[in-house]
């Protein structure tokens, strides 16, 4: 069975408003190279139920959760890694779509 694509949601709270352009100016190479595609991206939103209010919010497209991992973890990434926690608070999760 071929592994299919999978989404990345990302709750973002930029923290260094310099530090988060220049991270993601410079993380985009890696992140093509892996197979990230951004999808949407967002800091206008109206909360309608509960109390989930993201600044920004973003989506990314991986072609498959070990493409998603191969490039968080990987040497090209770990910069960026390190500048994304001085430049933001964030919330991530890895989606798959559920069959049907």
């Amino acid at each position: 069975m071929s592994e299919t694509s999978v989404f990345a949601l990302l709750d973002v709270t930029v923290k260094d408003r310099a530090k988060f352009m220049e991270y993601v100016e410079g993380h985009r190479p890696s992140f093509q190279q892996y197979g990230g595609k951004l999808l949407f991206r967002s800091n206008d939103m109206e909360p309608i139920e509960g109390n989930w209010s993201p600044k920004l919010f973003v989506v990314h497209e991986w072609p498959s959760e070990g493409a998603f991992k191969a490039w968080y973890n990987s040497k090209e990434y770990a910069p960026w890694k390190k500048l994304m926690k001085e430049a933001m608070e964030m919330n991530m999760v890895l989606a798959k779509k559920m069959p049907g």
